[in-house]
């Protein structure tokens, strides 16, 4: 009995590897095959890391401008005074204001896209398909970009009111 063939028209048997499979079918996919990294998670990786060095070139501008406006003679007793204000600013000359807007747009530039870094690695870190190893490095990244830029900004302000008042 167990070398009788079998009379059921859709059992495949197991040494027929190109038997016909019927086109619609309840049946779950198996993929035995070990997953892939996740595209997103590496875009958000490489997005978090280009975060990073643009936070080092704003913090090393950002103190190259503190240091500069620490060693000016920079004293505004009445902020009110417009011209007093407008001849301490020139006297100080415009490579230290480079440096402030460079800072600035480095700031920015890595909060926005570590925003951007931070949404692309939770969509990664959220797939069931692919791993999620880069996903959750993205995260973690992104976060600590943007509570990196948050507070160097808080802290540069700072300095400057210090440097002001």
């Amino acid at each position: 009995m167990d070398n009788e063939s079998n009379n059921i028209p859709n059992q495949p048997t197991p040494n027929d590897p190109f038997e016909s499979k019927p086109i619609f079918s309840n049946e779950p996919i198996i993929d035995s095959g070990p997953k892939k990294q996740s595209g997103l998670g590496i875009a958000s990786f490489i997005i978090g890391l280009a975060a990073v060095v643009l936070l080092i070139i704003a913090f090393a501008t950002g103190s190259s401008f503190t240091s500069q406006l620490a060693d000016s003679n920079l004293i505004i007793t009445d902020p009110e005074d417009t011209a007093a204000v407008q001849a301490a600013f020139e006297e100080l000359g415009e490579t230290v204001f480079a440096s402030l807007v460079v800072a600035i747009v480095c700031i920015f530039g890595a909060g926005f896209i570590s925003f951007v870094g931070l949404i692309l690695a939770i969509i990664a870190a959220c797939s069931s398909k692919r791993r999620r190893l880069f996903g959750v490095i993205g995260i973690v990244l992104n976060v600590v970009v943007i509570i990196g830029g948050i507070s160097l900004l808080i802290g540069g302000v700072g300095a400057i009111a210090a440097n002001l008042a």
